[in-house]
């Protein structure tokens, strides 16, 4: 009887779509603050949107929270988010 030996490979090669990055504006007049929907994300950008409006005092911030830390983003907020905003940052918490 022969003894036999099994490897298996437990990764996968997944194929994903090319996406081009946006070109960054040339100005920001208005920027987005996506919070997430974890613990603390809120305070984290709500200190942040402070710090960007004394270093830039006309910028406009406009502020988004979506439902969950663990779902995605609809992508009707996504696209108010791009329709209203030059740029967006999604913040993070915990």
């Amino acid at each position: 009887m022969t003894d036999k030996f099994i490897v298996l490979d437990p990764t996968l090669e997944v194929e994903t779509p090319h996406v081009e990055r946006a070109p960054r504006p040339v100005q920001i007049h208005t920027i987005g603050l996506l919070d997430n929907g974890k613990q603390n994300s809120d305070k984290l950008l709500r200190k942040l949107a402070d710090m960007l409006v004394t270093q830039q005092p006309d910028l406009k911030i406009n502020y988004y929270r979506k439902q969950g830390a663990y779902r995605p983003a609809p992508a009707t907020l996504l696209d108010k988010v791009a329709a209203e905003c030059d740029a967006a940052l999604v913040g993070i918490g915990d």
